[in-house]
């Protein structure tokens, strides 16, 4: 709940600002960070939200990659002030960086001239790989090498006092994550609904090498 309220109101902006290329006069935005469409102002039409809603769950997803990092050995209210940072700021400029068409290493980057900024292709990120995992990746070892291994852990005279880990809970998470990444993975593809039948083709591969993955 964290996140859909900073994503909506500062995060989203600052990931894709305007929404317009370098051509196309993006106001504010630059090729580090967006400045524009503040908490979805400029969205007059119905067909837009749908970029919101699918970036604000990446962005989502990135927070909750620290949770497993720092179980058991972080206060709640600092994971509040964690999420905050990390939707409001830090993921939206590399969102920004990456995805974006203003972005340095956006592969739709394009100048006047039709230019890119990182020559041929830019950064290709499928399903936020880089942006998502990596970031959120980065966020928690940081904040595993700060906070340090849990109570009792490598201590032989108290590791018993450690609880294991629930099966249940465990085998549930697994089941949650793998039918969550059929709408991250497949609805990467940004236009199951357009080009002849083409995306939604590919989002049916990708949902095939996501089964097969998983398992």
């Amino acid at each position: 709940s964290l996140a859909a309220i900073t994503y909506w109101l500062l995060g989203y902006s600052f990931a894709f600002g305007t929404e317009r290329y370098i051509y196309q006069s993006p106001g504010m935005d630059n090729r580090f960070i967006g400045a524009g469409n503040w908490a979805l102002q400029n969205y007059n039409n119905d067909t837009d939200y749908h970029s919101f809603f699918f970036q604000w769950a990446f962005a989502g997803a990135a927070a909750t990659i620290v949770s497993g990092c720092v179980a058991e050995r972080c206060r709640l209210e600092a994971y509040f002030v964690y999420t905050i940072a990390l939707t409001t700021f830090i993921y939206p400029v590399v969102a920004h960086w990456v995805w974006s068409s203003t972005g340095w290493m956006s592969a739709f980057y394009v100048d006047g001239d039709g230019n890119r900024y990182l020559k041929e292709n830019g950064v290709l990120d499928f399903a936020g790989s880089g942006v998502v995992h990596m970031t959120g990746g980065f966020a928690g070892l940081i904040g595993a090498v700060a906070i340090g291994p849990r109570k009792y852990f490598n201590d032989p005279e108290n590791e018993h006092k450690l609880k294991g880990s629930s099966d249940l809970l465990a085998a549930l998470g697994v089941i949650i994550l793998w039918m969550g990444w059929y709408g991250f993975n497949a609805g990467s593809t940004l236009g199951a609904g357009s080009g002849d039948g083409t995306y939604i083709n590919l989002a049916a591969k990708v949902c095939v090498t996501t089964t097969i993955a998983a398992a």
